[in-house]
Protein backbone atom coordinates (compact mmCIF):
# COMPACT_ATOMS: atom_id res chain seq x y z
CA UNK A 1 0.00 0.00 0.00
CA UNK A 2 2.87 2.24 0.39
CA UNK A 3 4.78 2.14 -3.44
CA UNK A 4 3.67 5.86 -3.96
CA UNK A 5 5.07 7.10 -0.62
CA UNK A 6 7.78 8.94 -1.84
CA UNK A 7 5.97 10.57 -4.83
CA UNK A 8 3.17 12.08 -2.94
CA UNK A 9 6.10 13.75 -0.66
CA UNK A 10 7.62 15.15 -3.41
CA UNK A 11 4.25 15.87 -4.63
CA UNK A 12 3.19 17.33 -1.10
CA UNK A 13 6.47 19.55 -0.46
CA UNK A 14 6.29 21.14 -4.19
CA UNK A 15 2.89 22.07 -3.64
CA UNK A 16 2.98 23.57 0.04
CA UNK A 17 6.10 25.58 -1.41
CA UNK A 18 5.99 28.63 -3.97
CA UNK A 19 3.75 27.74 -7.08
CA UNK A 20 3.55 29.44 -10.25
CA UNK A 21 2.45 28.15 -13.95
CA UNK A 22 6.33 27.71 -14.87
CA UNK A 23 6.96 25.29 -12.03
CA UNK A 24 3.45 23.99 -12.67
CA UNK A 25 5.24 21.13 -15.26
CA UNK A 26 7.73 19.84 -12.60
CA UNK A 27 5.05 19.25 -10.38
CA UNK A 28 3.31 16.48 -12.60
CA UNK A 29 4.57 13.38 -12.41
CA UNK A 30 3.23 9.63 -12.96
CA UNK A 31 0.60 9.14 -10.22
CA UNK A 32 -0.48 5.63 -8.87
CA UNK A 33 -3.35 4.59 -10.32
CA UNK A 34 -5.10 5.10 -7.11
CA UNK A 35 -4.28 8.27 -6.97
CA UNK A 36 -5.61 9.43 -9.93
CA UNK A 37 -9.30 8.87 -9.24
CA UNK A 38 -9.29 10.04 -5.73
CA UNK A 39 -6.81 13.42 -5.78
CA UNK A 40 -7.81 16.51 -7.60
CA UNK A 41 -5.24 19.25 -8.37
CA UNK A 42 -5.81 22.49 -8.15
CA UNK A 43 -2.53 24.04 -8.41
CA UNK A 44 -3.30 25.97 -11.70
CA UNK A 45 -6.10 27.21 -10.05
CA UNK A 46 -3.40 30.10 -8.76
CA UNK A 47 -4.02 33.44 -10.92
CA UNK A 48 -0.95 33.45 -13.21
CA UNK A 49 0.19 37.88 -12.70
CA UNK A 50 0.52 36.83 -8.64
CA UNK A 51 3.25 35.48 -7.35
CA UNK A 52 2.36 34.22 -3.96
CA UNK A 53 3.68 32.42 -1.26
CA UNK A 54 2.22 29.66 1.07
CA UNK A 55 2.09 29.88 4.22
CA UNK A 56 3.20 27.06 6.86
CA UNK A 57 1.84 26.66 10.02
CA UNK A 58 3.69 24.05 12.50
CA UNK A 59 4.00 23.30 16.40
CA UNK A 60 7.39 24.33 18.35
CA UNK A 61 8.22 20.42 17.89
CA UNK A 62 7.27 20.33 14.07
CA UNK A 63 9.92 23.20 13.89
CA UNK A 64 12.56 21.81 16.00
CA UNK A 65 12.73 18.79 14.29
CA UNK A 66 13.53 20.12 10.90
CA UNK A 67 17.47 20.28 10.70
CA UNK A 68 19.05 23.39 10.67
CA UNK A 69 19.81 23.95 6.93
CA UNK A 70 16.47 23.57 6.06
CA UNK A 71 15.17 26.19 8.28
CA UNK A 72 13.28 28.36 7.72
CA UNK A 73 11.15 26.05 4.96
CA UNK A 74 12.23 27.82 1.63
CA UNK A 75 10.06 30.13 -0.41
CA UNK A 76 7.24 29.63 2.29
CA UNK A 77 6.20 32.07 5.19
CA UNK A 78 6.88 29.99 8.17
CA UNK A 79 4.92 30.21 11.36
CA UNK A 80 5.34 28.75 14.62
CA UNK A 81 2.83 27.98 16.68
CA UNK A 82 4.01 27.97 20.12
CA UNK A 83 3.47 29.22 24.19
CA UNK A 84 6.90 28.93 25.50
CA UNK A 85 9.00 30.77 21.96
CA UNK A 86 9.64 34.16 21.46
CA UNK A 87 10.53 36.50 18.26
CA UNK A 88 13.38 37.25 19.80
CA UNK A 89 14.61 33.99 20.18
CA UNK A 90 15.10 33.37 16.46
CA UNK A 91 17.44 34.57 14.05
CA UNK A 92 15.61 32.98 11.32
CA UNK A 93 12.49 35.00 9.44
CA UNK A 94 9.97 33.33 10.55
CA UNK A 95 6.59 34.13 12.81
CA UNK A 96 5.85 33.23 16.25
CA UNK A 97 1.99 33.01 17.34
CA UNK A 98 0.86 31.74 20.70
CA UNK A 99 -2.98 30.75 19.71
CA UNK A 100 -4.75 29.78 17.13
CA UNK A 101 -6.60 33.17 17.12
CA UNK A 102 -3.86 34.81 16.74
CA UNK A 103 -3.19 33.30 13.13
CA UNK A 104 -6.32 34.58 12.02
CA UNK A 105 -4.94 37.74 12.77
CA UNK A 106 -1.85 37.41 10.92
CA UNK A 107 -3.00 35.70 7.87
CA UNK A 108 -5.30 38.80 7.67
CA UNK A 109 -2.30 41.08 7.67
CA UNK A 110 0.02 38.57 5.17
CA UNK A 111 -0.16 38.35 1.37
CA UNK A 112 -0.79 34.66 0.49
CA UNK A 113 -1.68 32.23 -1.62
CA UNK A 114 -2.84 29.28 1.23
CA UNK A 115 -2.28 28.24 4.17
CA UNK A 116 -0.96 25.09 5.28
CA UNK A 117 -1.32 23.64 8.55
CA UNK A 118 1.95 20.75 8.76
CA UNK A 119 2.19 19.64 12.34
CA UNK A 120 2.22 18.12 14.71
CA UNK A 121 -0.47 16.77 16.89
CA UNK A 122 -1.03 19.50 19.25
CA UNK A 123 -1.34 21.72 16.28
CA UNK A 124 -4.10 19.41 14.46
CA UNK A 125 -5.41 19.15 17.99
CA UNK A 126 -6.00 22.87 18.46
CA UNK A 127 -6.91 23.01 15.16
CA UNK A 128 -9.89 20.83 15.05
CA UNK A 129 -11.00 21.98 18.68
CA UNK A 130 -12.09 25.38 17.04
CA UNK A 131 -13.67 24.26 13.76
Amino acid sequence: PWKCISLDMKYFRAVITYVNESKYEKLKYKRCKYLNKETVDNVNDMPNSKKLQNVVVMGRTNWESIPKKFKPLSNRINVILSRTLKKEDFDEDVYIINKVEDLIVLLGKLNYYKCFIIGGSVVYQEFLEKK
